[in-house]
């Protein structure tokens, strides 16, 4: 017995000092500073256009606002365009948020499996009225953006909007692609 206990004494301080020195190599600080220029920010939960840019791997282009030739006129209404937006759009995407996270949290209940197939169906509907929602106020303030051009600017900006929809097929079809030349894929 005390043979045992001895042995088991013995093993519990070897593993604690194993433990203990590798808790020291492994902590080692890393004492290089990172450039401001290299510092992320952090990105909040419901950022919706924190990591917009690198989910499609959009090419650089240039600035709308150059790319138009925007006088400050313009370019102050733009931005009046643009808050406004945001502002109804805040609402629309806390609402398809909170509805996100309800899917999620149904999905993983312990509901019987058709009743949460039937929850679900029932958010995913309401989703769809939320997402023509945000579409209806973005064709709104595109269309009050485009009230503020000229003839010139409007065709320049015809222009970038049919690059940005080749720039989505692109990606939809990289993302997508249909295995028969000629068919398109089912959606869902």
């Amino acid at each position: 017995m005390k043979k045992t206990l001895v042995i088991a004494g013995m093993a519990a301080a070897i593993l604690m000092t194993s433990s203990l020195s590798y808790a020291a190599t492994n902590t080692t600080v890393d004492t290089k500073k990172q450039p401001a220029c290299e510092k992320k920010l952090p990105c909040k939960k419901g950022d919706f256009k924190a990591n917009k840019h690198k989910k499609m791997n959009k090419p650089a282009r240039s600035n709308l606002d150059e790319r138009l030739k925007l006088t400050d006129e313009q370019k102050k209404q733009a931005h009046d365009i643009r808050m406004k937006g945001h502002e109804k759009m805040k609402p629309v995407f806390e609402k398809m948020m909170a509805k996100r996270a309800e899917i999620k949290k149904v999905a993983e209940s312990d509901l019987a499996q058709d009743k949460k197939d039937k929850k679900i169906a029932e958010l995913k509907k309401d989703m769809k009225q939320l997402k023509q929602e945000a579409r209806k106020i973005r064709i709104e303030n595109t269309k009050e953006f485009e009230a503020i051009l000229t003839p010139e600017q409007k065709a320049e900006f015809e222009k970038i909007k049919q690059e940005g929809r080749e720039r989505a097929k692109q990606h939809h079809m990289k993302k997508h692609p249909c295995p028969v030349k000629g068919v398109q894929p089912i959606k869902k």
